[in-house]
């Protein structure tokens, strides 16, 4: 729940900030894409600068349709410059030129009399470019990917606003919004926005909640939809978001290729006798029968989920060329992917994980499902 304190001060450091940081998760969920964005147009209307940040990220097809999503970018660049002063008022400068030799820049001063004194050059950093970041639907700060991992310091010494719904969350920021009774980060950002005293949504900015909303309850069919979540999507809808459209657009889009893979790998699925597990499999000829790509598979996973709400384990195995099987794997609830899949080398987050192995695929298919299966006796 937002407290009227937490929404002050919230509010207080975003205008006080001169140039703000979006971002979430390197695995992008469609709940953290929509937050995000819905916070980078509160942001630009309440005439601040912004950066919406994504560590590699690769605007899927379906959502194309989202405000300013185009505009995201998959790195940060020039978070600060450096400043190198010379004080020349003694020897004057006659000649200045560059070069650049075995990564070493060399810079080479003529003086236009007597000799330079080393003491008289010095180099200073500015600040940041970023006076603020805000993370979104993002439970552990790691799971930025390059975006942390290469700038910890920018992440150490500038404030951070984190806003989440998941019980995972490592309360790393500043401040902290995190709402368990939530079951989407969409909520927590509609909640934060109706409290404040200007009336910051629009129909741009509603469409990008109620994609978040809807692709994490997958369309209203999860368990935990509370008639607050009910409440909030209608007023979204209210604000002129188009329902009908998002629906459209995250489910029933789909290419003739992507169609046929979906064909083959629902011929394919498997259960596990308790309905914990579900999975299946395809190999590099069909994607070519299908005309479909490897991407068409992973988008596929949310469908399954969709359709099978109960399973608390999704997979796909992808048996490529040279005997190298990838496997992609998405937990439900509070499971931890990276927990049960570590043996086999993941990389990920704890919702979504991939790896890779090498064999011939039915035998690492089972070897793979038979030691999910067990840990997931174990943990319940």
């Amino acid at each position: 729940m937002v407290t009227q304190q937490l929404n002050k001060q919230i509010r207080d450091l975003i205008e006080k900030s001169r140039k703000i940081l979006i971002t979430t998760k390197k695995q992008a969920s469609i709940d953290g894409l929509g937050s995000a964005l819905a916070l980078f147009l509160v942001i630009k209307k309440l005439g601040k600068t912004a950066d919406l940040i994504i560590d590699g990220f690769n605007c899927p097809e379906n959502l194309d349709f989202l405000p300013m999503i185009k505009e995201i970018k998959t790195e940060a660049k020039k978070l600060k410059k450096v400043t190198v002063s010379l004080d020349i008022s003694q020897n004057g400068l006659e000649s200045l030129y560059y070069d650049i030799q075995d990564g070493f820049l060399r810079i080479h001063l003529n003086p236009k009399q007597g000799v330079i004194n080393p003491d008289s050059l010095t180099m200073e950093t500015s600040e940041f470019a970023y006076d603020l970041i805000i993370t979104v639907d993002c439970p552990e700060i790691e799971s930025l990917g390059k975006l942390y991992d290469q700038h910890r310091d920018l992440f150490y010494q500038t404030p951070v606003i984190n806003i989440d719904h998941s019980m995972e969350n490592e309360q790393y920021g500043h401040l902290n919004l995190i709402d368990l009774t939530s079951v989407a980060s969409s909520e927590i950002v509609f909640n934060l926005l109706k409290n404040w005293p200007d009336q910051l949504l629009d129909k741009e900015i509603a469409t990008c909640l109620l994609t978040g909303l809807i692709a994490r309850t997958k369309s209203f069919k999860t368990s935990n939809v509370t008639p607050e979540t009910l409440k909030i999507a209608g007023e979204l809808i209210d604000w002129g978001a188009d329902r009908k459209n998002i629906v459209t657009k995250l489910y029933q889009t789909k290419t003739i290729s992507a169609l046929k893979l979906w064909g083959k790998i629902l011929s394919r699925l498997q259960l596990s006798s308790d309905g914990k597990l579900l999975w299946s499999k395809i190999n590099s000829s069909d994607l070519i029968e299908s005309g479909a790509t490897e991407k068409d598979s992973d988008n596929i996973i949310e469908e399954l989920i969709a359709y099978h709400p109960f399973a608390k384990v999704i997979m796909i195995f992808s048996a490529l060329d040279n005997n190298k099987i990838k496997v992609l794997l998405e937990t439900q609830g509070t499971l931890d992917a990276l927990m049960l899949s570590r043996e086999f080398g993941s990389v990920g987050d704890k919702n979504r994980v991939t790896f890779s192995l090498t064999g011939e695929l039915n035998d690492l298919e089972k070897k793979v499902t038979d030691t999910i299966s067990a840990k997931l006796q174990t943990i319940s």
